[in-house]
């Protein structure tokens, strides 16, 4: 699967782990990673989540991640799946899943679901990785290793593990109707128009009254991404995935006229309050302070703190809420960094 795309937004750890804990979000997830030459023979309809101590009480206190295992040829596979939030990625992943893997076919045979060997049933190491930085670490056990001599390989440990990138992968080359269509369309949105879109679909795809519970879980990740992506905006979207797509889709062009309304509102509360004939003009220009620095944080928290910065400097000078009110129309439109600040250099160059 090609591991290309745009930088997207991130989620909270709670919620990730409660969308991977429905038997529908990891069957879509093994049907988007697994290969035709044997994702036939899986009986999605057996799948099965496992306690955690499946890998050991060790694993349980440093991760919250799951095993699922599945019927396949007779038998079971499972699935290791590790969930990775961590901005830094782990070059020593690779090490990580074999011990997972270890400590899961030890706890197999402790409970005597094992059988003998030559029958022992396949594990699967999926790693869902949304940080930051490309994932481009070793995913084979071996690749650890430094140089040796031919004799001495076939000696060493070897594993290879899967990972999905979830900030890189092309939606379209996942299988139409996948969820994990709308994960990625979550992760690589860039304004809550975007994140409107990948709501639409998830919610034609769960209208079935099972789907409720998985339903809410997407809907609270929603309103997260949107609380981080446009601050102060309001996010009461609704119990239903449904409800709070439309009313996302209905309000998210009135945030910018209502900072713009708050920030005169709050200058001129300040200046009655000072009492005095110039605190009227003094508040307004307070308000106008307060409102590049919203503009800068919200441009920091989409774009990065460098440009953040730099949005700070541009609007050093500007006190016109109209320039002020494009800026906002911008951080929820613009394609990335550089096209944001060439946006609002345009901008604030229009003839007053």
């Amino acid at each position: 699967m090609p591991l290309r795309g745009r930088y997207g937004g991130s989620v909270n750890d709670p919620i990730y782990r409660r969308l991977f804990s429905f038997p529908r979000m990891t069957a879509d997830l093994l049907r988007a990673v697994g290969h035709p030459g044997w994702l036939g023979e899986v009986d999605f309809g057996t799948l099965e989540k496992l306690p955690a101590e499946y890998v050991g009480e060790r694993w349980q206190q440093r991760r919250g991640d799951a095993v699922w295992r599945v019927r396949f040829r007779g038998g079971w596979l499972y699935l290791l799946l590790l969930l990775e939030f961590q901005s830094e990625k782990d070059a020593r992943m690779a090490l990580r899943n074999l011990e997972y893997t270890a400590l899961l076919y030890g706890e197999l045979e402790r409970r005597d679901e094992l059988g003998p060997p030559g029958r022992w049933p396949p594990v699967l190491p999926l790693v869902l990785y949304n940080g930051a930085a490309p994932w481009g670490e070793a995913l084979e056990m071996r690749d650890l290793f430094g140089a040796m001599p031919a004799a001495l390989v076939p000696h060493q440990p070897s594993q290879r593990s899967l990972v999905l990138d979830e900030r890189r992968v092309v939606a379209d080359d996942l299988p139409p109707g996948n969820l994990l269509r709308g994960v990625v369309g979550f992760e690589q949105s860039r304004t809550p128009g975007d994140l409107a879109r990948a709501a639409r679909a998830l919610d034609a795809w769960l209208r079935q009254p099972e789907d409720g519970e998985l339903g809410r879980a997407f809907r609270d990740w929603l309103a997260a991404a949107v609380e981080r992506m446009a601050p102060g905006a309001p996010v009461e979207l609704g119990e239903t995935l449904r409800e709070a797509t439309m009313t996302l889709a209905e309000r998210m062009g009135e945030w910018p006229v209502r900072w713009r309304r708050e920030g005169v509102a709050q200058g001129r509360r300040e200046g009655v309050a000072q009492g005095r004939q110039e605190g009227v003009a003094q508040g307004l220009q307070e308000g106008v302070a307060r409102q590049r620095a919203v503009l800068r944080r919200q441009a920091a928290q989409r774009f990065g703190e460098a440009v953040g910065g730099e949005l700070e400097v541009m609007l050093r000078d500007t006190e016109d809420w109209d320039r002020l009110g494009a800026v906002a129309d911008v951080i929820l439109s613009a394609d990335g960094g550089a096209d944001f600040k060439a946006r609002v250099a345009g901008v604030l160059r229009r003839p007053e």
